[in-house]
């Protein structure tokens, strides 16, 4: 097969891509799910009228009261006059969270607070700011606007559709479903990812010798992991891969280090695909002898869709499609790996979960030249940030061995063919 561009390969995995399945989950649960069903308010909020502001509620004026003076109401001398205030009698205070029992008639007004329900009567709300209260009066200029006074169902009305399908649920949504006394809803289940790497040198830093006895060296289990003069490397790329995919909203399906053996591989890839949405692997796609993974998932059934990709690092991944679900081999080297996680895996993720699958690019200033020129369309591993002056990206710096490659990293720089833009020149960052 001829290499794909990024943007070709990412087209052929999202094509007809769907949510796999529905579920209703109580709301503490729901948080960065998707809405599968539309929500309608059960009843109207806020339920009841209520105050907006701690302050007064008062009842229709009573007789003008012209030139009485409040000790305290802005005379500086009880010989001379304040201008003509409205006077309340105070009846009492209404706290939130208590059936007011109190009925304002003409010239009464009862102290109110926050989210509290106005007695009968109410006819305004004042901010304690805009009233003088000396000796159980209340005195203010004029009657007050209604705009204290929240009616019940001002914000939304019973059986008003406030949520659409595919919704993702933050904080704000989930919020407003609380408000309305919603306990659960109907979301996209996680999408199931079945996650495995091969390779026989693979030893599981959670096993122990026991778990890992009979694997790879013969002398492994006495050596007890890697060190001086064994074979044995930890399956570190399981562990990262399946950090990622938690943080994509799916659930990993763990498969464990699968040996360089076609056979265990089919048995293992014919499972999982029986239970997951997606099987995700690393290792065994660079085409060597030992590289099994492309006829591994041809032997399981899969139609293969791409084998190699135009860009590196990166460049082998293979993918199949086996009865409706997707095959994704991602190479071996960690850095490599998590890049084409990010650029191809994540979105096919994201998709399942019912959520927007691509990846948010846009250009920003190099803090730092771009070391070398690179012949292929690469991806680097970068630090990105907003700044007063528009984003800004710095390229992180090449380590032996890219184990630490992708450390502090939340972008990747895509960076086109041939070029080494210097300090200060714009490229596109693609965030992770």
């Amino acid at each position: 097969m001829s290499p794909l561009s990024l943007e070709a390969a990412r087209e052929l995995l999202l094509d007809g891509l769907v949510p796999p399945g529905r579920v209703k989950v109580k709301l503490e649960e729901a948080a960065g799910q998707v809405l599968a069903a539309a929500v309608t308010a059960p009843g109207p909020f806020p339920p009841f009228p209520r105050s907006l502001v701690d302050g007064y509620a008062v009842g229709p004026p009573g007789p003008a009261t012209g030139t009485r003076v409040l000790r305290g109401s802005g005379t500086s001398t009880g010989s001379r006059e304040a201008p003509a205030r409205a006077v309340y009698r105070l009846l009492g205070a209404v706290p939130a969270g208590r059936k007011p029992d109190l009925t304002l008639a003409a010239g009464t007004a009862a102290a109110i607070f926050t989210g509290a329900r106005p007695p009968a009567g109410t006819v305004a709300i004042v901010p304690r700011e805009m009233a003088t209260e000396v000796d159980g009066y209340i005195s203010l200029t004029g009657l007050p606007s209604r705009s204290y006074l929240e009616a019940a169902g001002a914000e939304v009305a019973a059986g008003e559709g406030v949520l659409a399908a595919g919704t993702p649920l933050g904080p704000a949504e989930t919020g407003l479903l609380a408000a309305l006394g919603i306990r659960e809803v109907t979301v996209y289940r996680r999408p199931r990812v079945a996650l495995a790497a091969s390779g026989s040198e693979l030893l599981d830093p959670a096993a122990g010798e026991a778990g890992n006895a009979g694997r790879g060296p013969a002398d492994a289990s006495r050596a007890g992991g890697p060190g001086a003069g064994t074979p044995w490397i930890y399956n570190s790329n399981f562990y990262a891969l399946a950090a990622a995919v938690g943080a994509a909203g799916g659930e990993v399906l763990p498969l464990g280090p699968l040996a360089d053996d076609l056979e265990e591989q089919v048995r293992a890839y014919r499972a999982a695909l029986g239970e997951a949405d997606l099987l995700l692997t690393t290792g065994g796609a660079g085409g060597g002898n030992y590289d099994l993974t492309a006829a591994a998932f041809a032997r399981t059934g899969g139609k293969m869709l791409f084998t190699e990709l135009n860009n590196r690092p990166a460049r082998r991944v293979i993918a199949a499609r086996w009865d409706g679900k997707l095959m994704l081999g991602l190479p071996g080297n960690p850095p490599a790996a998590l890049v084409a996680y990010y650029l191809l895996a994540a979105p096919v993720i994201l998709a399942l979960g019912g959520k927007e699958p691509l990846p948010v690019a846009f250009p920003a200033r190099l803090t730092r030249a771009i070391d070398r020129r690179r012949p292929e369309r690469a991806f680097i591993w970068a630090r990105a940030k907003s700044t007063a002056h528009g984003w800004q990206v710095m390229p992180l710096p090449r380590r032996p061995g890219g184990i630490r490659a992708a450390i502090g990293a939340n972008a990747l720089i895509d960076l086109p063919p041939g070029t080494t833009p210097a300090a200060g020149a714009e490229v596109t960052v693609i965030m992770v």
